[in-house]
């Protein structure tokens, strides 16, 4: 082993005895109420939240996902971050408001609040497989390809390491090192993203005029109807489903958010938060397209065979990070695989300690049970998700497997949370009604109503996007069925659902904050931040 190599793998072992140490320190709040193990409930300021908000959510399956289809679909991903606006508008002045208002503590205890105890029951159950099946499984073999590409070790291997470390620090820590460990893995992901980059432009031959020039589909974030590179009525349909399910109702995000001191701390929080997403295109998509253009113009270790999306990433590590400063780079990315594992087995572990094992099996449960029951649910969940992680290399990418599996659960879920804020006679029958079929039904259009409509050729030039399409298709029809069978089905009194309801009061902040200095009015800033986002899209369209 080279000196250089020492220095990578003296790096990456010096972060995870760091983050180790981080998790240790953080325990202390382990002794505390289950609200504050769980949530810090009342004690997060605005910019710890909005970083912590923008780590959990840059992981693996967007690193090596994003960029693998940076390099085969180009410059229309960027919309799944220019589309932020809306969404992050609709979590500042819609959802958050009526959660904190609420005192909500997971997702699925909105609905049934609002609805019934059937829908809620449902939606835990969902929402615990698929973080498990999907998102736990995807962060952790992400992370495992990175070594296995980069220094050659067995993916069960990396897997195994990841899994344990992120899952004991996170079982002593609780939501306090989940804050603590975003917060420092938030700069280093972003410093090791803009290494890769500046590296990666330096190696082309005319610049920026590279990557246009070999940009699939051209440089355009709105690709026509008829093209298989994420048309632009595929990023329509995802609007509604999986970025507002994705961003609006996901407890690993959202649950950032609930701690919040304020109720203008975690508007302000998604304000800076929607400031950073600005800047992870340039860590997410444009180096992949950067290795499709340097591809193009003579690199030919820049080139990937069919079937290798995956190995995008890593290439472009080994390709462009010399040796010696590979490690720095690594533990950048390796931070995106700690903090959102942390992420989601800290709000695993609270959805099944409120909605399966306080509402099952103990409704007496005393705080000191809670938290035990949440260390023991991480403890098994960590073992789960080692045992599964490998199985993601049979579903052909982490990106295709994570994005159309999610949509299944996203389209019933939104229409659910959308009517039930918005519409007053949405009724308990439709709501379960839709939790029901929806997944069924978004797997029976994409199985067997699209195979009979279009030839297999079409199916599969369109099978990078097709999923958005099924997504908004199964929607339309989930909208049906919600305001039919609401119709026809007794609707909750009003005075059980009122609080549950969006009012246009709530765009205001509550009677009991002071009213904050013009200069500090979370209006203001994001009226900048949504004026930046417009400019994007009227230079990119």
């Amino acid at each position: 082993m080279t000196t250089n190599n020492t220095f990578d793998i003296l790096t990456i072992v010096g972060y995870f005895v760091l983050i180790l140490g981080v998790g240790l320190w953080s325990g202390r709040g382990k002794k505390g109420s289950a609200a504050n193990y769980f949530v810090s409930k009342g004690t997060l300021p605005f910019w710890a939240i909005g970083a912590a908000y923008v780590a959990s959510g840059l992981n693996p399956e967007q690193l090596i996902g994003m960029n693998g289809m940076g390099y085969l679909v180009g410059l229309p991903l960027v919309n799944s971050y220019l589309i932020a606006i809306v969404v992050y508008s609709a979590l500042i002045f819609f959802f958050f408001p009526l959660y904190l208002r609420n005192n909500i503590m997971t997702m699925p205890q909105y609905l049934g609040a609002r609805f019934s105890k059937g829908s809620q029951n449902i939606f835990s159950v969902l929402l615990l497989l698929s973080y498990i099946l999907l998102n736990l499984s995807v962060i952790l073999y992400g992370g495992a390809k990175l070594f296995e590409g980069i220094y050659g070790v067995p993916v069960w291997l990396g897997v195994l390491i990841l899994g344990l470390i992120a899952g004991a620090y996170t079982m002593y820590g609780g939501m306090k090192f989940v804050i603590n460990a975003a917060l420092f893995d938030f700069f280093l992901v972003f410093t090791a993203g803009a290494i890769l980059f500046i590296l990666g432009y330096l190696k082309l031959n005319n610049g920026w005029n590279d990557v246009v020039e070999h940009a699939p589909g051209g440089f355009h974030l709105m690709q026509p109807m008829d093209t298989p590179v994420m048309p632009w009525h595929a990023v329509l349909f995802s609007l509604f489903n999986l970025q507002l399910f994705y961003s609006c109702i996901n407890q690993a995000l959202v649950q950032r958010g609930l701690g919040a001191r304020s109720e203008w701390d975690v508007r302000m929080a998604i304000v800076l938060a929607a400031v950073f997403v600005l800047f992870r295109p340039f860590i997410e998509i444009f180096p992949g397209m950067i290795a499709r253009a340097l591809a193009f113009t003579g690199h030919e270790e820049f080139k990937i065979l069919p079937g290798e999306v995956d190995n995008v990433y890593p290439m472009l590590i080994n390709n462009l990070i010399p040796t010696g400063l590979k490690g720095l780079v690594l533990i950048g990315t390796l931070a995106t695989v700690m903090s959102t594992t942390a992420a989601f087995l800290n709000s695993i572990s609270t959805l099944f300690t409120y909605d399966v094992y306080k509402k099952w099996i103990n409704k007496d449960a005393s705080d000191k049970k809670l938290v035990k029951v949440g260390v023991l649910t991480t403890l098994s969940l960590m073992v789960f998700s080692i045992l599964y992680a490998p199985v993601i290399a049979n579903f052909g990418g982490i990106f295709l497997y994570f994005q159309s599996l999610s949509t299944y659960l996203a389209v019933p879920v939104a229409t659910c949370f959308l009517f039930g804020m918005f519409w007053k006679r949405a009724t308990p029958a439709a709501a379960l009604t839709v939790m029901i079929t929806g997944i069924p039904l978004g797997a029976l259009i994409q199985l067997v109503f699209i195979p009979l409509l279009f030839s297999q050729e079409t199916i599969a030039a369109y099978s990078l996007t097709n999923f958005y399409v099924t997504g908004g298709i199964t929607q339309v029809f989930c909208a049906m069925l919600m305001i039919v069978v609401s119709l026809n089905s007794q609707p909750r009194e009003i005075s059980e659902i009122r609080s549950y309801l969006w009012t246009p009061k709530l765009l205001r902040l509550p009677p009991q904050e002071t009213r904050p200095p013009w200069w500090r009015s979370v209006w203001l800033w994001w009226g900048l931040v949504a004026v930046v986002y417009m400019g994007c899209y009227l230079m990119l369209w």
